[in-house]
């Protein structure tokens, strides 16, 4: 059995990206990688049913700007195979510079509904 956290971050994988989980990464960036985060539930009204969301932070090193937006499309593309696992939550941050990394980054949100145990 596993989590989805697991499902993305192995589905990623098995579609050529790096994908980590957070904290992990340490310095400057210098390939392009992916943090697959679970950002925490919420409960979905009326029915017995959790919304799980997920953040894929996409990040390029800060030479690489021009490739972060067809990165973020290849990901976007890859992710809707996932489909109806996880949906894109229509949540898509704009480019930021991460100085502690110096790599740009973009973050998408997805979510994911499960039963409630």
């Amino acid at each position: 059995m596993s989590t989805r956290w697991q499902d993305i971050t192995r589905h990623l994988t098995e579609n050529g990206f790096d994908a980590r989980s957070p904290g992990i990464s340490v310095g400057k960036c210098k390939e392009p990688y992916i943090v697959v985060k679970h950002n925490g539930s919420s409960r979905f009204t009326g029915i017995s049913t959790n919304i799980d969301v997920y953040d894929i932070l996409i990040y390029v090193p800060k030479d690489n700007y021009s490739e972060l937006e067809v990165l973020v499309l290849k990901v976007k593309e890859v992710m809707k195979k996932l489909e109806p696992l996880v949906f894109p939550n229509g949540s898509e941050t704009p480019s930021f510079y991460d100085d502690g990394f110096q790599a740009h980054m973009i973050s998408i949100e997805y979510r994911n509904y499960k039963k409630m145990l």
